[in-house]
């Protein structure tokens, strides 16, 4: 019986850097955006898992921040600081090769939300460029615990 089986390219773009998934471990990838999201955002504020089923990747990032006083609708947008911590963009050096929006002038310190057509098409065009594997599908779970960006490789 001939096997079909093909293995899917799994190259994920997150916090600044794209890991393969075929070759590194799931705990060498989180124990890597851990200690990103340590030294940018604090010790035990994030705290960072990744799941993968087939070529589903889902990247959680536990924390607890509310957008309802920002009035910003997490079924359709994302907070800055949100966009900022899963893709490490501006974080020592690195930027994404094709930016999410961003305030006109950097530096301000106010909060905005992005809407996620924005940032998913931002996330998508950069993670490519980056050497990630083609994303088919990329959606956001947002709620006041965590943010989950799902993307479906392939």
């Amino acid at each position: 019986m001939k096997n079909n089986n093909t293995q899917i390219d799994k190259k994920i773009f997150v916090a600044g850097k794209v890991y393969d998934l075929l070759v590194m471990d799931k705990d060498t990838v989180e124990a890597s955006v851990q200690t990103y999201l340590d030294n940018a955002i604090g010790k035990d504020r994030v705290r960072f898992e990744l799941c993968t089923i087939g070529n589903a990747v889902a990247m959680f990032f536990h924390r607890g921040f509310d957008y309802g006083p920002y009035n910003a609708d997490p079924t359709k947008d994302i907070m800055d600081a949100d966009a900022f911590m899963m893709t490490a963009h501006e974080y020592e050096g690195f930027m994404m090769p094709v930016p999410f929006p961003t305030l006109p002038v950097p530096g301000f310190g106010y909060p905005y939300h992005i809407s996620w057509t924005d940032f998913l098409d931002a996330y998508r065009k950069s993670a490519r460029i980056l050497g990630a594997s083609r994303i088919k599908n990329a959606w956001l779970d947002i709620n006041p615990r965590s943010i989950v960006l799902r993307v479906q490789v392939g």
